[in-house]
């Protein structure tokens, strides 16, 4: 168990030190570098919530290997099972089993391709915005991958010209992304909410009640991500998101959206270890705190009819480490498909049900544009999942 801050620090310090080293071990055994990362995340918040079972400083790499070769184990289990789920797969009198290893190679990752998927239409957009010349040039060295002299060619010019409106191309394309992304990397000015001053609107739609984009405030050195809308957030102490980080979640991130990602990620899979454990380590102190539903008593939000889940620690009363049951399903994998899908929703009203027994809610989200929705049904007790539906809609 971590007892002092100085044992903290030196876990943080650890942490930063083995994280390249995870990061391409990682990627070797999953064989997926986009979703390494995450897997890393995970490897990290699981070694934080174990620290007390490291007894020797000098073990601590192989320590560290071993987490990440379970973690990465368990995403090629959850990816093949997915992928087996998703697929109309024949059956065995139909044709001969399939190759397992081609269907986990092949499984997606919901928050990378929602990543991906916006930046490929901010890049879209930029390049609408340059002169048909310079498209073309940018397009043919860039994405067909053509050396210089080819290029010239291809496009009846001279190899000076070419160059002269690839330079010219890429400014104004640094440029129109400046612009686009101004926002998603707080470089752009939005109205402060309520008097306050440093945030920026955000290229995320408010998912309780999918009106309004979300204003934001992000800092990658501290770890913190915050974001608040507007029309829901009544009071100006009461956030849609506040994270802060202790195990470098943020590290690298570069917009709102991939550190979102990020959060909803972590969210799902530290509460829910939690709320299977009933303890949890306090992501400011370290110490093993217990797993209390709801908010806690003096949190703003607690007046609310929220379900949520927060870590009641005694040592520090880091008031913080808290989550709505809203964030957690956001962050399963199906969460996250949906909201790739239709990243305009509202939140639908919880309704409390039997199911398999036992006391449980409806929760879900649906779609701004159609009918779509998302369905969980969850235990009343530890918000265990015990079925999710997700219909299409018109």
């Amino acid at each position: 168990m971590i007892e002092s801050a100085t044992e903290m620090d030196s876990l943080q310090a650890l942490f930063a030190e083995e994280r390249p080293r995870l990061l391409r071990l990682c990627a070797r055994l999953c064989g997926n570098a986009s979703a390494a990362e995450d897997l890393v995340q995970e490897t990290l918040l699981e070694a934080w919530r174990n620290a007390a079972k490291l007894t020797s400083p000098e073990g601590a790499s192989r320590w560290l290997t071993a987490i990440a070769r379970n973690v990465c184990l368990r995403w090629q289990r959850s990816a093949g099972r997915e992928a087996a789920r998703q697929a109309d797969l024949p059956t065995a009198a139909e044709e001969d089993a399939p190759d397992w290893e081609q269907v986990v190679a092949e499984a997606g990752d919901p928050a990378v391709d929602l990543e991906r998927d916006e930046m490929a239409r901010v890049l879209d957009q930029a390049l609408a915005l340059l002169t048909p010349e310079a498209r073309a040039v940018v397009l043919a060295r860039y994405l067909e991958d053509l050396p210089q002299a080819e290029v010239a060619r291809k496009l009846g010019m001279t190899e000076s010209a070419v160059a002269v409106r690839l330079h010219r191309g890429k400014l104004a394309l640094r440029r129109a992304l400046a612009a686009d992304l101004g926002a998603e990397d707080g470089l752009a000015d939005s109205a402060a909410p309520r008097g306050e001053t440093g945030w920026r609107e955000t290229g995320i739609w408010c998912t309780i009640c999918g009106k309004r984009r979300l204003l934001g405030r992000l800092s990658p050195a501290r770890g913190e991500l915050v974001l608040r809308c507007l029309d829901c957030d009544p009071a100006v102490d009461i956030a849609y998101c506040h994270h802060i980080s202790y195990v470098g979640l943020l590290d690298g991130v570069s917009g709102f959206k991939p550190a979102y990602n990020r959060v909803l990620r972590w969210v799902n899979t530290y509460y829910r270890a939690a709320l299977a454990d009933t303890v949890a380590r306090c992501l400011h102190c370290g110490r093993l705190a217990p797993v209390r539903m709801g908010f806690p008593p003096d949190h703003p939000a607690a007046a609310y009819e929220l379900y949520a889940v927060h870590v009641a620690c005694a040592a520090c009363g880091y008031p913080q480490n808290n989550a709505s049951l809203d964030a957690i399903i956001l962050g399963l994998p199906e969460g996250m498909r949906f909201w790739r899908e239709h990243q305009r929703m509202h939140r639908l009203p919880a309704r409390e049900i039997e199911a398999q027994g036992v006391p449980a809610l409806v929760v879900g989200f649906e779609s701004e544009t159609g009918s779509a929705r998302l369905q969980a049904v969850v235990t009343q007790r530890d918000f265990s999942v015990l079925g999710i539906h997700t219909s299409p809609g018109a």
